[in-house]
């Protein structure tokens, strides 16, 4: 993944270049936190797929490597974008026009995830929660 800060701009129009983006995939974590405006910038694109997503991506040819916890698939789409095989999520919801988790179902991912950076964006997410009187 690049080093490189990625901003809402970058997130919106990566996300709407991707083509399988839909009811089987749909936008988490950091990209998903700016589009949200929890966070500024992220440093990639994550998405989370369906196995019958995972499947077909697979088949048609798409690098990918297996967790080694769960033995889920996890894509290397391109320089920004990683697609991870059947996360939970609680929630999908539309925010620009584009699927993505909930803001409680990354929440609860991260917590489930527990490391460092996953409690600062915990955090964030508790914080922004709070301003906006949910």
């Amino acid at each position: 993944m690049s080093e490189k800060l990625l901003y809402r701009e970058d997130v919106l129009s990566i996300a709407r270049g991707i083509k399988f983006i839909g009811s089987d995939c749909w936008l988490t974590s950091g990209a998903a936190l700016v589009l949200f405006g929890v966070r500024e910038s992220t440093h990639d694109v994550d998405l989370i797929c369906t196995k019958k997503l995972a499947d077909r991506l697979e088949a048609e040819g798409y690098p990918f490597h297996r967790d080694g916890l769960d033995n889920t698939r996890i894509f290397a789409v391109s320089e920004y974008v990683e697609v991870l095989e059947d996360w939970e999520t609680e929630e999908v919801v539309q925010v620009e026009g584009l699927p993505t988790a909930s803001l409680l179902s990354i929440r609860k991912q991260k917590a489930a995830l527990g490391r460092e950076k996953d409690l600062r964006d915990i955090a964030l997410i508790d914080s922004f929660l709070q301003k906006e009187g949910r």
